[in-house]
């Protein structure tokens, strides 16, 4: 008999040993325990007594019965909880690594974007109120986060960030920066447009004592700009001749 096909007969007899074994009852539940949980997690959103309470969920505690994959399963479960691994470790520990959601916007004012822009669902988003608001299709959440973040960033000139972000089925942005100004983009160009506002805010703040209350960018050549004046809602066009965006 070859080395190999010993090596082969030898584990098959220990398998098969181990099947015995255990339809025996020589390993059961009070035998082989796991008594250890080792976890990495930061802990922000969640606790380590609602960890717990999800293991617990599992009463198995023999190593060779435990299902680490239902441990994982109920840990998902949590609102907070991106994914979860866990995986035994001989002869009695547990091991379990959590990656939280960390959540970048409140979307649809019931859901949250996490930080790559998928949608997930909490309790209650009312307590976020620091999160900008967006606004779109689900399954456009990813692309949504993306544009929304690079359009936070071609605004920096003008100084305030993106409070409120709607985007229709149709593709038209709606921008509303945390001033309260009010951007219109449409449906294209939408970079094109926020650098010409970004680069022409200062010549903006000019036309007026106070900031606009609105502007509306969906023109080849220049914008729309409402401002308050006494009172009074005024609409005035500005044009850039040599800053055709069309």
């Amino acid at each position: 008999m070859s080395k190999s096909l010993q090596l082969t007969v030898i584990f098959s007899l220990l398998v098969l040993l181990l099947v015995v074994a255990m339809m025996s009852g020589l390993i059961q539940s009070d035998r082989w325990r796991i008594t250890q949980l080792e976890v990495a997690a930061e802990y922000n959103r969640i606790t380590p007594e609602q960890l717990r309470l999800m293991v617990a969920k599992t009463p198995e505690r023999s190593f060779f019965r435990l299902d680490a994959e239902q441990v994982k399963a109920n840990i998902e479960s949590m609102s907070w909880v991106r994914y979860a691994h866990v995986v035994k470790q001989w002869p009695d520990t547990l091991k379990v690594t959590i990656k939280e959601h960390q959540a970048s916007a409140i979307w649809n004012d019931k859901d949250l974007l996490n930080q790559t822009g998928e949608v997930f669902q909490v309790e209650a988003v009312d307590h976020l109120n620091a999160l900008p608001r967006l606004y779109g299709l689900n399954k456009d959440s990813v692309l949504t986060l993306e544009y929304f973040n690079r359009f936070n960033q071609l605004l920096k000139p003008v100084g305030h960030e993106i409070r409120q972000a709607i985007v229709n089925e149709r593709g038209d942005w709606q921008l509303i920066l945390r001033n309260g100004l009010e951007v219109l983009l449409g449906s294209e160009k939408h970079e094109a447009r926020i650098l010409l506002l970004a680069e022409t805010w200062d010549q903006l703040l000019v036309a007026s004592n106070r900031l606009p209350e609105r502007v509306d960018l969906r023109y080849s050549n220049g914008y729309v700009v409402r401002w308050r004046e006494q009172q009074k809602v005024t609409d005035k066009k500005i044009s850039f001749d040599q800053q055709d965006i069309g």
